[in-house]
């Protein structure tokens, strides 16, 4: 018995046992809020929302409890060292940071902006963090004022010669982000790539994917991560940027004994139908682009154009549409083509057609 008085008057045994009797005190509290809470009439949102506050209140306090009960024990004397020290105040650095991070994106999303907006803020807020994060760091790894140039050439070597494709994707963002060849919700094509932007990070843009297997610049589903480094190499292809109209063309052949004028006035009344709300937007739009652009359309109405084939007459149909509705703009073009044809008895669409002859056939 006077053993085990003499073990728990040992000084870091004791402040072991505070510790434990603490920590279990503290989840007996926290089980008991809970539970209390949970039978109360408040909202879930609500009480999810103050059971994360009560969580963080009390994280705090067996913090504070914790920090009381070792300031006396020979464990703060490691912070002597110069290594632990300058680790101890970068995780303060980072812990303040992430706070004043945290509190800043709360403040955003309660803000009545678009979503886009909001999440365009976020990643703003994220890599200005980042960087006064990096900023902090080297007065404190470095030391003395006259120590940083040598500090920071010496990383700006070795992180040149190891990481030279990481950092031309940071030089692609950098250029993304002051040139904005194109923002997120965007629609784009990259070398192989096709898609609509809905993120764009430090070192790659996330892109919803468009084409490949699927036809009429369809989804298809999948999630293509680019690194930007690709935009010095590869032309890149903007649909929605400033004109989200593009000139689409339709086309059908018909055959030599059809009335191809009516087939063509057929086709235009479609077109016109098609592009009658996109005109006079498109006006206003290039007006606006051509402030900053060489761009000039003079006409904006559908046209059709006329080619004769072997195999019949072809009339194409070309008409402004938004870049993200021409599958469906052809699909209700292609319906309403079929009927009137259907309906025309002068009008039949033509094809390929072979005739085989058998020796000794006249």
């Amino acid at each position: 018995m006077n053993a085990i008085l003499e073990t728990l008057q040992d000084p870091l045994i004791s402040k072991w046992l505070q510790s434990i009797l603490t920590f279990m005190l503290s989840l007996f509290l926290l089980l008991f809020l809970r539970r209390l809470m949970l039978k109360t009439q408040i909202p879930q949102k609500k009480r999810q929302q103050a059971l994360k506050w009560v969580f963080y209140g009390l994280l705090i306090i067996f913090l504070f409890v914790m920090i009381r009960i070792w300031t006396g024990s020979g464990i703060l004397s490691h912070f002597k060292n110069e290594s632990v020290g300058n680790l101890a105040k970068s995780a303060v650095a980072l812990g303040v940071i992430y706070f004043i991070l945290y509190l800043v994106r709360r403040f955003i999303n309660s803000l009545q902006i678009s979503i886009t907006k909001r999440h365009q803020y976020r990643k703003r807020a994220g890599y200005t963090a980042a960087i006064v994060y990096l900023i902090v760091l080297i007065p404190i790894w470095a030391g003395r004022t006259q120590q940083w140039a040598t500090v920071l050439s010496v990383m700006g070597a070795g992180i040149a010669l190891a990481l030279h494709e990481v950092l031309l994707n940071i030089a692609g963002w950098l250029y993304i982000l002051f040139r904005h060849p194109y923002r997120t919700g965007d629609r784009i094509e990259l070398g192989a790539l096709q898609g609509d932007v809905i993120d764009i990070s430090v070192l790659q843009t996330t892109m919803l994917e468009v084409g490949n297997w699927v036809d009429g610049d369809q989804s298809t589903g999948r999630v293509v991560h680019m690194p930007h480094g690709q935009i010095f190499r590869t032309p890149l292809y903007n649909y929605t940027q400033g004109f989200e109209f593009i000139w689409n063309e339709f086309s059908i052949v018909i055959t030599f004994e059809s009335n191809w004028e009516a087939a063509k006035a057929i086709l235009l009344k479609l077109g016109e139908k098609e592009s009658k709300e996109v005109q006079e937007i498109v006006r206003t739009k290039i007006d606006r682009m051509a402030r900053e652009y060489l761009i000039y359309y003079k006409n904006f109405s559908p046209i059709v154009y006329t080619k004769i084939q072997d195999s019949g007459v072809k009339l194409t149909l070309r008409y402004l549409t938004e870049a993200k509705r021409r599958r469906g703009g052809i699909h209700i073009i292609s319906e309403q083509v079929l009927k009137a044809v259907n309906d025309a008895k002068d009008i039949e669409f033509a094809y390929p057609t072979y005739r085989i002859y058998k020796r000794g056939e006249d």
